[in-house]
């Protein structure tokens, strides 16, 4: 079973494109949702939210009773099959403009279901480590001939654990890049100077406790002004 497929809801509330405007829109206010699927014979026409409904019907006048779903002009809804993989969605979940619920359709167009795209976009963020406690790491790297199991090895020699990372797609023509991990590390402090040591570049460290490179770069510097004493 697929994240996706943990998250579709087949109960909730369909509407049918000969159903009324009005109608719905007393129903969906009724039981106060955002939005709600509309079919056409068993395939998805629309996603309606209560402002569309109330914009159409105010603008139909005197034929606003017996406006029709089917005979309004809607966007056709983005959709998804149950057994897409989480991440293979995730471009309709961020999409500017999108709606809150993310329509599932079965590989013949049918309709199967929506699933809400907040616990979706949850899931991403529990996938990715996003949520524990632990420390963002992002390093400077050529943007050429770089060697994340290197990296990665760095890292583990230093007694860090790798949750996940992440690399930004370099300009064209540029030198380098940027890589962010996510990991968990007992001495972070040792980890940068390493990582230096070895040639990276690190732009940005979180620690648990508040802070970052500059206050890092701060404490090698009284540690080797302790050094010269």
């Amino acid at each position: 079973m697929t994240l996706v497929q943990r998250y579709i809801d087949t109960d909730y509330p369909v509407f049918q494109s000969d159903e009324r405007a009005l109608d719905v829109l007393a129903r969906l206010d009724e039981l106060d949702l955002g939005e709600a699927p509309v079919l056409k014979d068993g395939k998805l026409f629309a996603l309606v939210s209560p402002e569309e409904l109330r914009r159409a019907i105010g603008t139909a006048g005197d034929e606003a009773s017996g406006l029709l779903l089917g005979g309004m002009r809607f966007e056709v809804p983005e959709s998804v099959r149950p057994d897409e993989h989480l991440l293979d969605v995730f471009s309709c979940l961020s999409r500017e403009g999108s709606k809150n619920l993310l329509p599932l359709q079965d590989d013949d167009g049918d309709f199967v279901g929506v699933a809400p795209k907040m616990p979706l976009l949850r899931a991403i963020a529990a996938l990715f480590h996003f949520a524990e406690k632990g420390t963002t790491l992002e390093i400077e790297v050529p943007a050429l001939g770089v060697r994340l199991s290197e990296i990665i090895g760095v890292l583990e020699k230093n007694e860090a654990t790798v949750l996940s990372f992440g690399a930004a797609v370099p300009d064209p023509g540029a030198q380098s890049m940027f890589i962010t991990f996510r990991l968990q590390s007992s001495d972070l402090f040792r980890l940068v100077k390493t990582l230096e040591k070895y040639g990276y570049i690190v732009h940005f460290a979180s620690p648990s406790t508040d802070g970052g490179v500059d206050e890092l770069r701060e404490k090698a510097l009284e540690f080797m002004r302790y050094i010269d004493m």
